[in-house]
């Protein structure tokens, strides 16, 4: 992935990495825009149909650079009934193409400064972990078993 301001906190999807659980909470992950291939962002860009699609097929920093831009695979990212902090990823990469980069980086920095605001933002991604948690656990009771 090329990076021309030179930041892992940018995700291709229009996240801001710099307030992400697994970055602030679990520190298991250096943010998307990370290589080291030891991290949580290594796993994720195995499973992130975004980042397959963005930076390993179309050489791209991230959506706001595609022709196709906002296409149906980042629309169903950003209304996702389980992850509901997607939602502002199309509003911030629309952002980013009208500052660019480095200064819509500049900005979500300053945003997340607010320790109550990022508590809250944090609250909401512990509560589209338990989501998806107990949606796994339903599916695996409503499975019929096997003799």
């Amino acid at each position: 992935m090329r990076r021309s301001h030179n930041s892992k906190s940018i995700a291709p999807c229009g996240l801001y990495c710099g307030a992400c659980i697994d970055y602030l909470v679990y520190k298991n992950c250096h943010g998307c825009g990370c290589g080291c291939g030891t991290c949580a962002a290594s796993d994720h860009h195995k499973r992130c149909e975004l980042y397959k699609c963005c930076v390993a097929q179309r050489q791209l920093e991230t959506c706001a650079e595609c022709a196709e831009f906002p296409c149906s695979t980042l629309i169903q990212f950003c209304y996702s009934p389980v992850w509901l902090h997607h939602l502002p990823v199309i509003e911030n990469l629309r952002r980013q193409r009208a500052v660019g980069s480095k200064e819509w980086l500049k900005e979500q920095q300053d945003i997340w400064k607010s320790e109550w605001y990022l508590q809250r933002w944090l609250w909401l991604q512990k509560e589209c972990e338990n989501k998806l948690e107990r949606s796994r656990e339903e599916s695996n009771e409503l499975r019929p078993s096997r003799p």
